[in-house]
């Protein structure tokens, strides 16, 4: 009879040195680059609104009107008063000229000449001051109509038709989806380690599978629980989905290095510390490691290992130091 076959069934796996990356995590608020609040740049009665909160809107859509009559006749009388004054420009530039003509002959004073030679100038700043009155009125008459001045979606819609609004009243604020901030705090003892350039790992919490990469552009002082903080700053063009106001989990690679990478499951914890079991001609020995940053799957090896060699991986909990094992068919990797 047999005796049984007490070799404890492993998987192992060959040792590699590996990129690790030194990495700090935080959750972030998503705030829009672009949010203009627009505002009536004239007084009058609302006449038509084109557009309600949660639109989007394309740069140059008219999204108010205001009742443009009143500065449709200022204009016009603007322009009445530059064509009375260009009248009288050019009809006392021609006495002035023959007044010229007649001190070279001694016909008329030097003051009688000079107080013509002043009229012609006062009229000549009256019609400039003119000039500058049709322009105002004509940039009046534009600001009727309010247009978005950028791509964006209606965040909020503060008058309605009839309202009468005046100059400097908020009529609509806009947000713009496509060029985002993200701002993510971090307590001030990270902050040292934080630098613009940086670079920085998001996604939204529903789509983990969607990330999106970027770099720290600022590093601001703040406040995180009471506590003095830092927050990163990231600027990224929107993957689509996200929403001013949203939040996304990120994760900021402060420090890369080359170094030797193992399975979490090889590392058993022992009374004389932290072990990998070397695996040779079919025996396990404890081998002492000093562990630095874990990921998900793995976890680095900063002392104890150098790379190349053979190590347990699934049931490394049940070795003991000299222990026979056996590699599952399929378990060498």
């Amino acid at each position: 009879m047999n005796a049984p076959d007490r070799r404890t069934v492993i998987s192992t796996i060959n040792v590699e040195v590996e990129t690790v990356e030194v990495v700090e995590r935080s959750i972030g608020q998503v705030s829009s680059r672009t949010a203009p609040s627009l505002i009536a740049e004239v007084d009058g009665r609302i006449t038509a609104v084109h557009v309600d909160t949660g639109e989007r809107v394309k740069r140059g859509k008219l999204l108010l009107e205001i009742d443009p009559e009143p500065y449709a006749l200022a204009l016009a009388s603007a322009r009445a008063d530059v064509r009375r004054l260009e009248a009288l420009v050019h009809s006392q530039g021609r006495q002035l000229e023959r007044q010229r003509q007649l001190l070279a002959n001694g016909a008329v004073t030097q003051g009688t000449f000079d107080t013509t030679e002043g009229e012609y100038r006062n009229l000549q700043e009256q019609l400039e001051g003119a000039r500058i009155a049709v322009r105002q009125a004509e940039l009046d008459l534009r600001n009727t109509r309010v247009t978005a001045p950028v791509d964006a979606e209606v965040d909020e819609r503060m008058v309605s038709v009839g309202d009468f609004s005046t100059r400097g009243q908020p009529l609509f604020r806009l947000v713009s989806q496509d060029l985002l901030r993200v701002r993510l705090p971090f307590p001030e003892t990270v902050g040292a380690r934080l630098a613009v350039g940086q670079t920085v790992r998001m996604h939204a919490p529903l789509s983990a599978a969607d990330v999106v990469e970027g770099s720290i552009s600022e590093l601001r002082p703040g406040l995180m629980g009471g506590s003095r903080a830092v927050e990163a700053i990231i600027n990224v063009a929107n993957p689509g989905s996200w929403r001013d106001g949203g939040s996304v989990s990120a994760e900021v690679v402060l420090d890369q290095r080359e170094s030797v990478v193992v399975p979490n499951q090889s590392v058993v914890q022992r009374p004389e510390g932290q072990v990998v079991y070397l695996i040779e001609d079919g025996t396990a020995r404890a081998q002492k490691v000093r562990v630095g940053v874990r990921a998900r799957e793995t976890v680095e090896i900063l002392e104890g290992l150098e790379g190349g060699e053979t190590i347990a991986v699934d049931s490394a909990g049940f070795l003991t130091d000299g222990a026979d094992v056996q590699v599952s068919e399929g378990g060498a990797q």
